[in-house]
């Protein structure tokens, strides 16, 4: 195995220690006092770290005489209250603390004979390596019946008291305890068990004491009478024991049948599965001092919990006895310190781990999101190191080599365990994340680093492994200098999904900077052992075997064999035990569990006689066992359990267990050890409370086969956990459920895993395939879509589409085989639909699921396609409130969005990485969109200022260098800015291949001159410098020209040449060194002339496309080529280098697997492919043809980046996903994208315009019914407009030419008449395009604005009859809200009032107030702005107005508003007149920067002052604007009451609280109201900038795909 030993710690010594403590004056006088300050070693708490214990003084406490201590007497209960014992100087990591039984006291309960030295808690426990650690006290309490006292005193006075304690107690120097600061442990003996109870479910209710009941970890029970049944003759036991004299309270409340213990019991129950619990049992019966006669007081039974998770052990001692102890040798003292020691450790390793040495715990949070950490790998570390056996393994400290590296100090140290019951934990993906995820917790440099890979977009979940090791591993990891030695330890090699694949990655760590030394732990099978023997030479190779280390077995044996007996005949069963062992821990361990049941020496004898030689014999005799049992409702229980954990997805615990199979435990007394004794020893339950199997050998061996004694048939195994998942996903209530956060804890498993049980039940099921028919046809499957976007694993939608896909494909099969009848077929045909139901859902709602889960039940399935199952189910009920039509598409298509760049815009190239999509236009431009929303980016475009020959993004997308015709640029593509300029060398060759290396410090480029030069951008000031020339060697027959084609490989050290007419050539840069050609197959007729190439990301192999449309595979090391034919005439190839994609002249793009060439998808569209690129998850392509582009998300492609990293399940996944993806092929025709849109303010009638100069015409209720205009030289519609009674329609086109339309509305079923009144050009009349259209109130007039003159045309002699040159900046322009007579221009700046005549009437400036949402620069923002948005509120009485950054890329808004009435043509009654100006001053009121940062667009204001918007989540949300009465109110509300907005709630009437109405008293108007949402696909700024409101018919219109999507809202009021 690789170098790296495993740091395990010490075996500890049993005997006395002494440490050095600093004592109080009265205990001076003690003989066994020693002098101070000597440190003391400690075993290891937490992997990775050997270095032993600071020096630690302590100070140990007398017996305080205080209020809380009283002198001791013969009958005094010792000191009272909270006491401390001992505390470490240094600080204390926890609290440990002592309660005693009924009639014992603080001191004398833990005192063997009462003898003060053997106070155990003081003299035993600070000599404990991390026990010493912990600060120790007592608390007393008056439990002695035979004194007199208050009879009423009940155990919950107790418990109250021990509360307030808790809280309030304070130390010698009066300063408090600070319980709950840190972890807090109970050691409770007998009745001190149910004092405990009762306190902790106390205050669980009371506000005063949660951070102490949070801070409660563990409890620790010594005989603790914890059962209600049998109490009676329990009592009179503890009575007779202790000599009753007079009776308490709190002993009636022991009784059998009481109130109080029954719901005590009840209570803690529910809750006792957050503590780690320990309880001990008394082995041995109680002298109670009449006539020698001996009971024993509590049986294991009632000193057992039998809760999940618990942890019980026998002690060989009785009642009194079981908490004190000879001295720190005896066994009983051992045991209990032993598990002490163990929660204390993990404690202190948990700690550790929640307290990662990063720089915030931001960084924390950000590295799990980025690996996808859902679970801390301290939490298998914990578990294993609860499964130690003290004093096992140290015979791995002598093994030659090893000792320096175990000892050494500091190390950093990682760790993952393979577990076979775990099928995420035997991927090779989640090991590799996990390793990656502690080692940034310890190396800060490398955790910034991966902390950057954010910016690159890779979706590390679903990544493959190879991916993840190329990129955090090998280019970061591997790279970082000057770092200590990592260890890695890694067990359970043989149970990972691919041993072979994970020892091929690590021998990659021969080429680390940093030092890496492994450890593998693993069964030796013939398979490993092969590929062990090609690890290179260069690694440091040892083999460990662990057989043959006996005393080992007898170590576990002794530390678990709780029979008693004396030391000899325990010595003999230990020895029979090792003999019959052969080396196999399993067998020992099974061996001892059967010998613990026992209870006479005759049974025992029996064991050892009838324990069978070997595993198999032995799994034999347990599956005998299980046949063998004479009840049937046992053997069927026993045969359900089995079934359930042996083929379960992962190991359920004992909770999930039960409700799984909720009808065969109903009527279990105590289901978890049921469990225990009725499956023969197959399965254990650990400490977490988890069902698993005792080993992987048990699970093979019950699979196996028929002729065992008992086994367990797969197919009935899945099946019956299938119908388990949908039982619990059918649940009644279960909705309200998840709403009262109370689901079921079965319900995770149920819902991640039915789908994968589906496929493993073979066909002839019918009750399968019903119940999953009724599934998907019930209101239940919504439901589980809820669970899963609530618990973040939407991926999940992902896996059941392959599933059902799967399983309905063999369903058709068998069905089609049998002759079903039309039934079924419609069934079947119900199952395909959801199967692709599941992926879109994902792709176009997953982010509103995420935001809102309820919102699939009735916001996202009016917007599904028509003939989608969802909304053939959920999405046209009739008492909708959401209803969507317009849109002719009734079936999902994989367009995600359509970019366009406009006519005269030509792409020529695109790429992607990180979040952006940079795309070369003809311009010498390079355009940056947004790939989450497909919006351009602020900095768009980057201009390059000439011809631009190849562009090149980072692998992150922030980094965008340009080779234009005279220079190279760098840019910054978040603020385009250009950070370098370089002069291209003067015989300006042309460039072939570009590539950012080194961390972004250096540029490669490739020219067709066979040079390869570099730019250092680590300079100020960058020059050429020539990294290789490639003197081609001349080939006879071929004719060597300049380079036509060049690509680089990832890191630049292999380049790739093509020629004309000549073959490929492979060359090492470093040198450089000819690898060599690539040779065509088919010689004699093909040239071999190659137009595209690009190198796998990962191997050492060529991609490339031949001139003859054929795509090529080349190994140049291996000189071996492989070929298909595809038609193609692009390329590009996936991140990952598993998938690549062609696209043709044709329009047709394929997608392809690398590995083998296999076909996954194809999508026929118009116009030639130009370019292509995968998104960095793989689950999109883009490409571009021409004058637009695509975005496209299919569902194979979705499924195959979800299969990825998942291991072996998802081995056959390319097969499968080629054969279902190739039936079908997709098809995307032409679009004519909209360009302007108009609707009716009387309703019913619409119009919209085309980017080819087409305008439509369209009723709500029967559909399209015209094309009013069609341009004969495609020219492009630009603005519309419709006058206020309906009569009028006009529009105008690129040509700027005016077209006026008379409407007529419909009468019965006939159509509205519509008649072309006049074509008015104002091409030569007008300069700069034409900007808006307004009709006059009563329909007279025509106002036409351009971005430098206003005119009107008489809609009476259709002629221009004003004209009004304008010289200020551009206006808005709107009818007077309450003076039609009037028309108001706003501007950032300022508002001109004219009349219909054009004549000025007056001029208002705004005089913006110094508030938090205004900038400093006044100025600049008056300069820079402009205004997109003129809204009047429903009483005409306020104006809102948008005002964004004249970059139309900006994504910055301001919104002001002001009275309407403060806007008159008079100024008589405004007298703050500036003479100077001739203007008059307004303060418009801003809205505060928090909630003006949430709207994307400012929409309509609807009835009671509703401002509809856009928000920056894509929700059409409705907000009731609050107008203050004083407009100095502006600035002062901003900055005091503009909290941020909250995010939206999990219930179905999620709100967001308004920034400025957010006092209690508010009502349901005064907020933030999302109404509904738009899907992913319909994101497009273009789109987006046209939606409008059309309140007659309480709807959005919103363009998508060429058509008007009408979107009616009942809440759009």
């Amino acid at each position: 195995m690789f170098q790296k030993p495993f740091s395990f710690r010490r075996k500890s010594s049993d005997e006395s220690r002494q440490p050095r403590f600093q004592r109080t004056t009265s205990q001076s006088h003690s003989p066994k006092s020693s002098p101070s300050n000597v440190s003391v070693p400690i075993e290891e708490g937490y992997v990775g770290s050997t270095a032993p214990l600071p020096q630690i003084s302590t100070h140990l406490y007398p017996p305080k005489h205080s209020s809380h201590s009283r002198k001791n007497s013969e009958n005094d209960p010792g000191p009272l209250g909270l006491n401390i014992v001992y505390t470490p100087e240094n600080g204390h990591k926890v609290d440990i603390v002592f309660i005693h039984g009924l009639g014992g006291t603080s001191r004398r309960t833990w005192s063997k004979n009462e003898d003060p030295e053997l106070f155990w808690p003081l003299k035993f426990l600070p000599l404990e390596p991390d026990v010493c650690l912990a600060r120790i006290l007592t608390f007393g309490y008056n439990a002695n019946f035979r004194t007199a006292g208050n009879v009423s005193t009940s155990v919950l006075d107790f418990a109250k008291d021990l509360l307030f304690d808790l809280k309030y107690a304070k130390d010698e120097q009066k300063q408090y305890l600070n319980i709950g600061n840190v972890p807090l442990i109970f050691v409770v003996h007998s009745m001190g068990g149910l004092l405990i109870n009762e306190a902790y479910m106390q205050g669980q209710n009371d506000s005063q004491y949660e951070a102490i009941i949070k801070a409660i970890s563990a409890i620790t029970f010594l005989a603790t009478p914890h059962r209600g049944t049998n109490l009676a003759e329990l009592l009179d036991r503890i009575l007779r024991s202790t000599i009753l004299t007079n009776s308490k309270q709190y002993i009636s409340e022991l009784a059998k049948n009481s109130f109080t213990l029954q719901k005590l019991n009840e209570q803690f129950r529910h809750i006792a599965p957050r503590l780690d619990i320990v309880s001990f049992y008394e082995t041995q019966s109680t002298s109670i001092g009449l006539k020698r006669a001996r009971v024993m007081i509590l049986e294991k039974d009632s000193s057992v919990l039998g809760y999940p998770g618990e942890t019980s052990k026998a002690l060989n001692a009785d009642h009194h006895n079981v908490c004190k102890y000879d001295s720190p040798r005896d066994p009983n003292y051992i045991t209990v310190r032993n598990a002490l020691k163990s929660l204390v450790s993990k404690i202190i390793s948990t700690s550790r781990s929640h307290k990662p040495p990063l720089s915030n715990r931001k960084e924390s949070h950000d590295l799990k999101s980025l690996l996808a950490i859902t679970e801390l790998p301290d939490i298998d570390y914990i578990f294993f190191r609860d499964q130690w056996a003290q004093g096992t393994n140290d015979w791995f400290l002598e093994e030659k080599g090893y000792l320096e590296c175990l000892v050494e100090q500091g190390v950093s140290c990682q760790y993952f365990f393979i577990r076979f019951g775990d099928q995420k934990k035997r991927t090779l993906s989640l090991l590799l994340r996990s390793i990656a995820y502690q080692i940034a917790r310890s190396v800060p440099g490398f955790l910034q680093r991966v902390l950057q890979l954010v910016d690159e977009a890779i979706d590390f979940e679903t990544a493959d492994a190879r991916t993840i090791w190329e990129h955090v591993f090998k280019s970061i990891l591997f790279k970082t200098e000057g770092g200590q030695p990592l260890y890695w330890i890694i067990d359970g090699l043989d149970e990972a999904d691919d041993p072979r694949a994970l020892i091929r990655l690590l021998s990659d760590v021969s080429l680390s900077s940093i030092p890496i030394r492994i450890l593998l732990v693993g069964r030796k099978t013939s398979k490993i052992v092969a590929v062990f023997q090609k690890v290179p030479k260069l690694l440091n190779l040892s083999l460990i075997n662990i057989e043959g280390h006996l005393e080992d077995l007898r170590c576990y044996i002794r530390q678990e064999l709780s029979m008693s007996g004396t030391a000899e005949s325990k010595e003999s069963i230990v020895q029979r035990i090792v003999r019959g062992a052969q080396n196999n821990f399993l067998w020992v361990r099974l061996a001892v569990d059967k010998l613990n049941l026992c209870h006479t020496q005759a049974d025992v004898e029996l064991v050892l006689q009838q324990l069978p030689v070997g595993m198999e014999a032995l799994y034999d005799r347990m599956a005998s066992s299980i046949a063998q049992n004479p009840s049937t409702t046992d053997r069927a229980f026993a045969s359900t359990i089995l079934q359930c954990v042996t083929c379960s997805l992962r190991v359920l615990t004992v909770a999930e267990l039960s409700q799984a199979l909720h009808d065969d435990t109903f009527e279990m007394l105590d289901f978890q050890r049921s469990i225990v004794d009725l499956c023969g020893g197959f399965v254990v339950i650990d400490n977490g409370g988890n069902v698993a199997m005792i080993h992987q050998t048990a699970r093979e061996y019950l699979l196996s086969g028929n002729d065992r004694p008992f086994h367990v048939e797969s197919d009935a195994a899945h099946k019956q956990v299938f119908l388990s998942c949908m039982r619990c996903l059918m649940a009644i209530g279960l909705r309200a459920k998840i709403k009262g956060n109370q689901k079921p804890q079965f319900l995770d498993y149920a819902a991640s895993s039915w789908s994968s049980h589906l496929t493993s039940i073979p066909l002839n099921h019918g009750l399968v395939f019903e119940v999953l028919s009724k599934f998907l046809t019930g209101h239940w499957v919504l439901t589980w879509i809820q669970v899963l976007a609530t618990s973040k694993q939407l991926r999940v939608l992902i896996q059941a589409s392959k599933h059902l896909s799967k399983y309905s494909a063999k369903q058709k099969e068998y069905d089609k085989a049998r002759n079903e009848k039309d039934h079924q077929i419609i069934k079947q045909e119900l199952i395909e639909s959801w199967a692709v139901d599941f992926v879109k859902i994902v792709g176009k709602f997953g982010t509103i699921l995420r935001r809102n889960p309820e919102s699939i039940y009735k916001l996202i399935p009016p917007f599904c396609p028509q003939n989608s199952a969802i909304y053939q189910q959920f999405g046209k009920l009739k008492d909708k409130s959401l209803l969507v039509s317009g849109l002719s598409t009734e079936n999902w298509d994989d367009s995600l969005a359509r970019i366009s760049f406009g006519f005269g815009t030509y792409a020529s190239s695109i790429s992607a990485a990180g979040a952006q999509i940079a795309i070369l236009v003809s311009s010498g431009s390079v355009v940056l969109y947004d790939s989450s929303i497909f919006e351009e980016a602020t900095a768009s475009p980057i201009k390059h200022g000439e011809r631009v020959y190849r562009m090149e993004l980072n692998s992150a997308g922030t980094l965008l260098a340009t080779y234009g015709y005279l220079t190279t640029k760098v840019w910054e593509v978040s603020t385009g800015y250009c950070k370098f300029s370089v002069r291209n060398i003067e015989s300006r060759p042309r460039p072939l291949a570009m590539l950012l290396t080194n961390n972004n410090t250096m540029l490669l480029v490739g020219s067709d001159d066979r040079r390869i030069r570099s730019l250092s951008l680590n300079q100020t000031s960058p020059t050429w410098q020539l990294v290789a020339e490639l003197e081609e060697p001349e080939l006879e027959g071929h004719f060597l020209n300049a380079s036509s084609y060049m690509a680089l490989n990832k890191d630049g050290r292999l380049i790739a040449v093509a020629y004309r007419g000549h073959p490929l050539s492979a060359w090492e840069t470093d040198g450089p060194v000819h690898i060599g050609h690539c040779w065509r197959k088919r010689e004699e007729i093909a040239r071999g002339e190659v137009i595209e190439a690009v190198w796998h990301p990962h191997y050492q192999e060529v991609l490339g496309l031949y001139i003859e449309c054929v795509v090529f595979k080349w190994r140049p090391y291996d000189d071996e080529t492989d070929e298909i034919a595809t038609g193609a005439s692009r390329l590009a190839i996936s991140r990952d280098g598993n998938l690549f994609a062609t696209g043709d002249v044709r329009g047709k793009v394929k997608v392809y697997s690398t590995s083998d060439f296999c076909l996954l998808y194809q999508l026929a569209s118009e116009d030639t492919v130009l370019g292509l690129a995968f998104s960095p998850d793989l689950r999109r392509f883009y490409d571009i043809r021409g004058y637009y582009g695509n975005a496209w998300e299919p569902n194979a492609l979705m499924r195959f980046a979800e299969q990825r990293g998942k291991g072996n399940e998802s081995g056959s996944e390319t097969e499968s996903l080629a054969q279902s993806s190739t039936a079908s092929e997709s098809w995307s025709s032409r679009i004519d994208s909209i360009t302007a849109l108009a609707s009716s303010p009387i309703g019913r009638l619409y119009c919209c315009g085309t980017e080819k100069g087409t305008v439509h015409f369209h009723d709500t209720q029967r559909g399209k019914l015209a094309d009013l205009y069609v341009s004969k030289s495609f020219l492009s519609i630009e603005k519309m407009s419709w006058s206020n009674d309906g009569r009028y329609f006009c529009f105008s086109d690129s040509s700027k030419k005016v077209i006026i339309m008379s409407i007529t509305p419909s009468v019965g079923n006939l159509d509205p008449l519509v008649e072309t009144k006049a074509e008015v050009p104002m091409k030569n009349s007008t300069n700069g395009p034409i900007l808006q259209l307004l009709f006059h109130p009563d329909s007279s007039q025509l106002l036409v604005r351009s971005s430098s003159t206003i005119r009107t045309i008489s809609l009476v002699s259709y002629a221009v009859t004003r004209s009004l040159e304008l010289h200020t900046a551009e206006c808005k322009w709107i009818t007077h809200p309450q003076d039609p007579a009037l028309i108001i221009g706003i501007g950032p700046n300022a508002i001109r009032i004219l009349d219909w005549n054009l004549a000025e009437c007056q001029t208002y400036r705004f005089e913006y107030p110094r508030c938090e949402s205004m900038p400093l620069n006044l100025e600049s923002f008056r300069d820079q702005n402009t205004v997109d948005g003129v809204h009047v509120t429903h009483d005409k009485k306020h104006v809102l107005v948008q005002i964004s950054l004249l970059n139309q890329n900006s994504k910055e808004k301001t919104f002001l508003y002001f009275e309407t009435s403060s806007c008159s043509a008079s100024t008589a009654a405004t007298p703050d007149v500036d003479q100077e100006r001739g203007s008059i001053a307004i303060k418009p009121f801003i809205l505060p920067r928090n909630l003006s940062s949430q709207i994307a667009f400012s929409l309509s204001f609807l009835s009671h002052d509703n401002l509809i918007f856009l928000s920056r989540t894509f929700s059409i949300c409705s907000w009731r604007l609050s107008f203050p009465s004083d407009p100095s109110l502006s600035s002062s509300l901003s900055p005091s009451r503009s909290n941020n907005l909250a995010t939206i709630s999990s219930n179905s009437t999620s709100f967001l609280d308004h920034p400025l109405n957010n006092d209690t008293n508010n009502t349901d108007g005064d907020i933030i109201k999302p109404l509904f949402s738009l899907p992913g696909d319909w994101i497009s700024k273009d789109s987006l900038a046209l939606c409008s409101i059309w309140g007659e018919e309480r709807s959005l219109l919103c363009p998508r795909n060429g058509e008007v999507a009408v979107v009616r809202c009942s809440a759009l009021i």
